[in-house]
Parts: structure tokens; sequence; C-alpha cells
């Protein structure tokens, strides 16, 4: 089945050429390509779209601005976000408001097919450099946490939380674990009871803030 995309990026050799690349793959394509945030957002409520592809800085709505209104519209709305920073304040915003995939501009043509069908089929995708740096300046900054977290959570739950920091899927920690998916599902219930943890993305943005 062919997943429908909308694009938006104010750079329209970019936009073009992103539109060109996620069509390389027959099963994916672009019925519509924004200029603007605003535009993106009046396309989506307009348009009938499986995947939403945003770039974060855009005029008159940022990306996140306008994920974070198509999220209310439509929940369920999978939405990669696009980026040439690797700062963790609008990486950890992004998760708050429920996108699924963050990826860095530079890897778009090697990353963006791949991230599409991640999000697509309901798993969360972050750019392998982007997660690499943000894991570096977590553990620099939160060293002193683990010790927190080894009294709240058992050693199997910590060993999870480091995985889900590492942002690693539910089925690459059962395959790292030899676990079984349902086993890694039922540790996670557990950890977001333990920690009070409620809404999309929660114990992934403590996992990142904490380890």
């Amino acid at each position: 089945m062919q997943i429908k995309l909308l694009i938006a990026d104010d750079h329209p050799i970019f936009l073009k050429g992103l539109a060109e690349v996620i069509e390389t793959d027959p099963d994916l394509k672009v019925v519509f390509s924004a200029k603007n945030g605003q535009e993106a957002l009046l396309n989506f409520q307009l348009q009938n779209v499986d995947l939403v592809v945003l770039d974060i800085d855009m005029p008159l709505l940022t990306g996140l601005e306008a994920a974070e209104k198509m999220l209310k519209i439509r929940s369920d709305l999978p939405i990669i976000i696009l980026t040439m920073h690797k700062e963790k304040a609008p990486f950890m915003k992004s998760l708050e408001i429920g996108v699924m995939g963050y990826v860095l501009k530079e890897n778009a043509v090697s990353d963006i097919v791949h991230a599409i069908y991640k999000v697509a089929g309901g798993d969360s995708y972050l750019s392998p450099e982007i997660s690499s740096y943000l894991l570096k300046k977590s553990i620099a900054l939160n060293k002193h946490t683990k010790s927190d977290l080894k009294d709240l959570l058992t050693p199997s739950e910590t060993q999870i939380v480091k995985l889900i920091a590492e942002y690693k899927t539910s089925k690459e920690i059962a395959d790292e674990l030899f676990i079984s998916e349902k086993t890694v599902f039922n540790h996670r219930m557990n950890i977001s009871k333990k920690l009070n943890l409620t809404g999309k993305n929660s114990l992934l943005r403590f996992a990142l803030d904490h380890w």
C-alpha cells in the first residue's frame, strides 16, 4: 500500500530534492509540498495524508508549531521533523508534543526513506548522529543520577532504561537481552508506573534526561 506524504521546507531546492529522494521508492508518494508551516497546516487539513515531514525552522509557523497543531487534530499522525541542529531542547520539545521522527537535514538523503518506514510502522526514529550526540551529552551532565535510578528500579529495569536512552526500539532491546518483546513491554509499563510517567514518549524523555 502506498504511503502518502505531505512535506514542508522553506528552501525550494531542498524541498524539490527531498520529494525526489522520497519518490525513488515506488511505495512513497508526496501529495503536497509546502513552503512554510502555515501552508503545511492548511494543506494537511485539505489533503488525505498518511505521514508528514516538516522542517523545524520555517516562517509563519515553525515545524514544531505546525506539528503541535496537526497532532491536536489527529493525535496518531506520524510526523518527522527535519533539523540542522543537535541541541537537546527542540528535540525534547518534539518528543513532548508527540513527534515520532527527528532527522538531521545533512543526512536527510540517506536517512529519510528509512525514517519514513520506521515512523509509519509505529516506531520512533532519530538520526544516529543526533542520538550519539545527545547520549554523550546526557551522560556527561547526569552521571550523578545513575545511583538515584538504581534506588528506584530493579537491575533489569535500569538496563532497559539505559537501552531506551540509546534510542533502541522494544524489538532491539528484546534481541539484545534475549527476551521477548512482550517482556520488554511489561518492563516499560512497570518503569512508567514506578516513575509516574504518563503521555506520549514520556519514558524516552525520562531516559534521555536521566541517563
